[in-house]
């Protein structure tokens, strides 16, 4: 419909779009991004806790039977329009998953999971900006990763839970670099909201 009425979507020939519609979820550590996947989906997809659980992306979507796939053999699936990301290297490969799960209550979209977003010390000095830090942390590009799959989401959440330590610098320059020009789909969910009378 978009293509016969010349409407505002933007049009990508299909062997270079993901053939599902995605939701890019992004946050600091413990800002309830696992939980909301969870509860989403009716079932329990994503571990959850209070210090770090996950330290790669994870792409989640329905299917008949359970089923994980490593980074490499992923993004190397021409048909799923994930194959760009190969530009990001072994590294961030081998932080990339693909869970398959059955009986969920979406069946028709993707949720793409993110590593929480968190400062920590690394061997650059406190000079450095975030996103060298950022790199040097996890041995790949993340800021220009998170551009890349923010520019094939459909709707992006970034999570935020009040009663955690402060905005972090590397969540801070996603904001500011890798979600910048992209306010149209992105959506700010304030974590544990019924909870602000006493935070």
């Amino acid at each position: 419909l978009n293509t016969r009425l010349l409407g505002p979507l933007e049009r990508r020939p299909f062997t270079e779009g993901i053939p599902q519609p995605v939701v890019l979820l992004l946050g600091n550590h413990s800002s309830g991004k696992s939980s909301f996947i969870n509860y989403f989906l009716g079932r329990d997809v994503q571990a959850t806790g209070v210090a770090p659980t996950d330290d790669g992306f994870t792409v989640i979507t329905a299917g008949a039977e359970d089923a994980n796939r490593d980074g490499p053999s992923f993004i190397g699936d021409p048909g799923l329009g994930f194959s760009p990301l190969r530009v990001f290297g072994p590294q961030f490969m081998s932080h990339f998953h693909l869970k398959v799960r059955s009986d969920l209550r979406e069946q028709d979209l993707l949720l793409v999971d993110s590593p929480g977003m968190i400062d920590s010390p690394t061997i650059l000095g406190a000079s450095s900006s975030a996103a060298d830090r950022s790199t040097a942390e996890r041995g790949y590009d993340f800021l220009r990763a998170t551009r890349w799959l923010a520019e094939h989401a459909d709707v992006i959440l970034l999570f935020f839970d009040p009663d955690k330590p402060g905005t972090t610098g590397e969540t801070l320059e996603c904001l500011t670099t890798s979600l910048a020009g992209m306010e149209h789909k992105l959506h700010i969910v304030m974590n544990k909201v019924d909870q602000f009378k006493h935070i």
